[in-house]
């Protein structure tokens, strides 16, 4: 009876000493990390010392990001191609390069010069306001696919395809389809995926149904997510781009999924999104995107990739200025939040925001309350039917604080809206992967694109204008009205906004 008694105490013992080095443990590596981010860092501490070996793997899986190690390869990657641009032996980049150059944007006189575009200059050094580009808005699926699959139809030399989603349906089987035809021509065909994104066609086994035995034909995954490291889950890449034969590009929000062409989904799972198609000098910009991101995921050296099949020389065929913007840990690390951060500190007249997902952090909210108090007209739009109903939550908590600060807040009815857009001013505006939210601040690799000048704008303009007239005005006194349960949801859900 003694022995056993006094087992348990040393296994118990054994146990307790085992949880306080555990939690000692992600506690330093919680206040070494997460120190610039105090309400995030107290939280973690809180869920790991309450339940310590569900609160560690939790804080594996979902608080470490590994921004400063995974980051490190991926910014190495970068640098490496970004090295060989102007090497004697690669004449084709170096001339690329070169032209570039002719059509980067310039004033005769520096005071004419934007201030927003000032300080996206100083802010974002490695990107370049190209002047000289058409853009046309793409409405859903149903206008993007048909435009995608006419220009696929039309290459002939290189497709570069990369997809936060893939799904194994009628669209992603469809477009891999002509995909794999026009290899089997002789089109050099590259794919990039999200593991986490594709995870349906993953599990399908779709992305090992096409390309095989065509060796014109490559499919590589960007994600990191591994079972020995399950942290890599946290970085995804977002972006959704499409280029062909260099001269070419799609970019947006629009994954590759029948969800997004009306008649094929249902109302309850259909998606309203923004999709552009663009020719011009930027073009070459969003190439070098991707192949900085298919030197990361493949073993093609830079001096296989800046060729003149994915580098032709660019002429300007637009009124558009265009700066390509990538972003992501290791690349241009919170370039998508210094978009938003200079919209909102830089804009005279108004900002109006179209987004999925609004769950920004404090600083920008902050900002965007004191441009209001400047005199800044503030207009936010999300969807009033959300796909994930936690982010909902998270961003209805914030309700009464934007209201009373005079922000107007706009729900729009219907299927969900996976819209993303910002125009500031009516002379500037930017879209593409980005939502305004903390993941595509900090986690989520993202592609965007800025614009100035052209008819873009007015385009741009007038779909914000139709959004709205399809959305329902927020009022505070109706948001003051909530209901006790609902205000316990939303701020709890708030609580998960740096993984949201």
């Amino acid at each position: 009876m003694f022995e056993t008694v006094q087992f348990d105490i040393f296994t118990t013992a054994f146990i307790v000493a085992v949880d306080i080095i555990i939690c000692s443990v992600v506690a330093i590596h919680i206040l070494l990390n997460k120190h610039d981010e105090p309400t995030s860092a107290i939280a973690w501490l809180i869920i790991v010392f309450s339940f310590p070996i569900a609160g560690t793997l939790f804080y594996l899986i979902f608080g470490v990001n590994r921004i400063y190690t995974k980051g490190v390869d991926i910014q190495n990657a970068h640098d490496f191609v970004n090295s060989h641009k102007n090497k004697p032996n690669l004449v084709p980049a170096s001339k690329y390069f070169q032209n570039i150059g002719r059509h980067i944007f310039k004033t005769e006189k520096p005071q004419d010069y934007p201030v927003f575009c000032s300080s996206l200059d100083k802010q974002l050094p490695s990107t370049l306001p190209l002047t000289g580009n058409r853009i046309e808005l793409l409405l859903d699926g149903t206008r993007a696919y048909p435009k995608m699959i006419e220009e696929i139809e039309k290459a002939t030399s290189t497709i570069h395809l990369q997809s936060f989603i893939i799904m194994d349906d009628e669209v992603g089987k469809s477009i891999l389809s002509r995909l794999e035809v026009k290899a089997q021509n002789g089109v050099k065909v590259k794919v990039i995926y999200d593991k986490f994104g594709s995870a349906k066609a993953l599990f399908s086994f779709l992305v090992r149904k096409y390309g095989k035995n065509i060796p014109n034909f490559e499919m590589r995954p960007f994600s990191q997510f591994k079972l020995k490291a399950p942290w890599g889950i946290q970085l995804r890449n977002h972006r959704k781009l499409l280029v062909i034969d260099g001269k070419t590009a799609f970019v947006g929000g629009i994954n590759i999924s029948r969800d997004n062409i009306g008649g094929l989904s249902s109302p309850d799972h259909y998606i309203h999104d923004l999709h552009c198609m663009i020719n011009g000098p930027a073009v070459g910009e969003l190439q070098m995107s991707f192949l900085r991101d298919w030197h990361y995921v493949s073993t093609d050296h830079p001096v296989e990739l800046l060729i003149e099949d994915h580098l032709p020389m660019s002429e300007s065929c637009g009124d558009s200025i265009v700066r390509v913007v990538d972003s992501g840990p290791g690349q241009n690390y919170l370039a998508s939040e210094k978009l938003f951060m200079t919209a909102a500190a830089t804009a005279q007249k108004h900002v109006w925001i179209m987004t999925p997902y609004f769950v920004p952090d404090k600083p920008f909210w902050k900002l965007l309350c004191t441009a209001v108090a400047r005199g800044v007209e503030i207009r936010i739009i999300v969807p009033r039917n959300n796909n994930h109903w936690y982010v909902q939550y998270a961003a209805q908590s914030l309700y009464s604080t934007l209201l009373e600060a005079g922000i107007r807040i706009y729900e729009k009815e219907g299927s969900f809206s996976h819209a993303k857009a910002v125009l500031v001013d009516g002379i500037w505006a930017f879209m593409g992967s980005s939502n305004c939210d903390v993941r595509s601040f900090r986690l989520n690799y993202e592609l965007d694109f800025t614009v100035m000048q052209g008819d873009f704008l007015d385009v741009l303009h007038s779909q914000f204008l139709k959004e709205m007239s399809e959305s329902k005005e927020i009022l505070l006194e109706d948001v003051l009205r909530k209901k006790l349960p609902q205000k316990l949801l939303e701020n709890a859900c708030s609580l998960l906004t740096p993984i949201l």
